[in-house]
């Protein structure tokens, strides 16, 4: 059932690949744009941040990576700094973890800012065992601290980091699934030469958050996703966002993936018949996201017709859920042949395609297949000359992978 509709908070805006289509056979694959665009001042202005951070202080924490200092030291001092991005009445508390977890700060008002940097600086001096990694015991305690303040005015959020593998692995990612359930989102962060990039994926898209990585050859790193961290927290202006998808008959939709600020698959759950759901968690009050629908269009006579409503759903931290209403999707068909195809569109279908070939690439170099690993960079490569200048970052490690072949016949795991 629909909320309370909403005053345009959120401005929806849909395109479809191509204006009109021509289908040939039973059906045929299409795209479909959304973008989300937020309202001035519609976002919620006052939506609080109850926050736990949970550090790894194992002994590895302590290697400096070559940057002359160590990966404990970088985070703290990115840490504390990222502090600067709260407010007053945000709260944060404070989890380490290594063979044990403790608790080493108890939920705590920013505005108590000196209190929290000295906890920070002196997380290495607690009653935590550095002789192994247990993040699973870590997230649980931070979980528990969290839900002590979980509130309709605020958004509860888990700011995990680690740089190693850690025992407990499926209870981590049980508690993730969990926490995506009660509106609590992850950010995990991998730091070092040995993380754990599959659980730290994982953890992220099972609470519907988002992971990072702090680059052991760049000083300011560290700094960089703390600040972009705290900073997009504090600039979130709904929450609890859904997009609703309420398919007309013989209308399927394949998959749905965020493509700005990242890119990002969306798990759909079917609600009701033809009634999908994808959970977005929260959007900033001031930043615009796009979504990709991948759709099965079937064979239609000529004319236009409706493909699909899309509602937006979220609280701007009321408590109150608000809606935008129903929205159409629609396609003109025609006999005639294909229309043209929208250069905006064609270019997030390019952006994603080359970064599923470019993680296709990374899992190949990963598990040694080097065949594989040079058919998809081969692939990337003729991507890359397709898109142009915008593809210049993204066919670096496919050219790597086909210099390194051609100079020694095998590829680094670098």
């Amino acid at each position: 059932m629909s909320q309370a509709i909403s005053k345009a908070k959120i401005h929806v805006e849909r395109m479809m690949h191509r204006n009109s289509i021509a289908v040939a056979g039973e059906s045929i694959a299409s795209y479909a744009l959304l973008k989300l665009i937020p309202a001035v001042g519609g976002g919620g202005a006052s939506i609080g941040i109850n926050m736990a951070m949970v550090l790894d202080v194992s002994g590895s924490m302590y290697e400096e990576d070559g940057t002359g200092k160590s990966r404990i030291s970088r985070v703290q001092e990115a840490a504390c700094s990222a502090l600067n991005f709260l407010r007053p009445n945000d709260t944060i508390a404070i989890v380490a973890f290594a063979n044990n977890a403790e608790l080493v700060l108890p939920t705590t008002l920013v505005s108590q800012k000196d209190k929290i940097i000295d906890v920070i600086m002196r997380i290495d001096m607690f009653n935590v065992d550095a002789g192994g990694t247990s993040m699973d015991q870590g997230i649980e305690l931070a979980l528990t601290e969290l839900q002590k303040s979980t509130g309709t005015g605020n958004i509860s959020h888990l700011v995990v980091l680690t740089d190693g593998e850690t025992s407990g692995e499926q209870l981590c990612k049980e508690y993730a699934r969990a926490s995506a359930e009660k509106k609590i989102n992850f950010s995990v962060i991998g730091v070092g030469t040995e993380w754990n990039s599959g659980l730290i994926k994982d953890l992220a898209s099972l609470s519907n958050g988002k992971w990072h990585y702090i680059d052991v050859n760049q000083v300011d790193s560290a700094q960089k996703v703390f600040a972009n961290e705290f900073q997009s927290l504090a600039a979130v202006g709904f929450r609890d966002v859904q997009i609703h998808f309420r398919l007309m008959k013989d209308i399927k939709i394949r998959r749905v993936r965020m493509v700005v600020p990242e890119i990002k698959d969306l798990a759909l759950v079917e609600v009701e018949d033809r009634h999908s759901v994808a959970q977005l968690g929260t959007l900033e009050k001031d930043k615009t996201s796009r979504y990709i629908l991948d759709l099965s269009l079937p064979k239609r006579p000529d004319g236009k017709f409706k493909l699909l409503d899309v509602e937006i759903t979220f609280d701007t931290g009321s408590g109150v859920k608000e809606s935008s209403g129903l929205i159409p999707i629609e396609m003109a068909y025609t006999a005639a042949g294909n229309g043209y195809i929208n250069a905006e569109v064609a270019k997030h279908i390019d952006e994603v395609q080359i970064f599923e070939l470019n993680k296709n690439l990374q899992n190949a170099i990963s598990t040694g297949n080097t065949q594989e690993a040079v058919r998809v960079a081969q692939s990337i490569e003729k991507k890359g000359e397709v898109m142009g200048a915008r593809a210049a970052k993204k066919t670096m490690l496919a050219k790597q992978v086909l210099a390194e072949i051609n100079q020694g016949g095998k590829v680094s795991k670098k």
